[in-house]
């Protein structure tokens, strides 16, 4: 969770393994998000937040297929679209977080 003022904005690294569940995701309901330039895949999740994932919006697996394994879940599209995309400059943050995640 990221903290802003008294509030936070919850936003989850999520990295599966073979086997693992997927994301539960609202049929239909991918769009590609630009941040900065570049096209990021997300969908809306079942419980209401926004999901984007790790593949070029141009050639994308589903969110819930076996070869899918790394996500970005938050409360808006855009946000959850931007964290990966800061995530996919710094590929070490994101094993951080993700390791961080996998520990609470």
């Amino acid at each position: 969770m990221v903290a802003v003022g008294e509030r936070g904005i919850p936003i989850e690294v999520t990295v599966a393994d073979e086997g693992d569940e997927r994301p539960s995701v609202v049929a239909d309901s991918r769009l590609d998000v630009a941040v900065d330039g570049r096209l990021y895949p997300t969908a809306e999740l079942a419980d209401g937040g926004y999901l984007a994932w790790w593949f070029d919006a141009g050639d994308t697996p589903a969110p819930d297929s076996e070869v899918t394994t790394e996500w970005v879940a938050a409360p808006t599209r855009f946000l959850a679209a931007a964290t990966l995309r800061e995530l996919w400059e710094d590929p070490a943050a994101f094993d951080r977080i993700a390791e961080r995640n996998a520990t609470t």
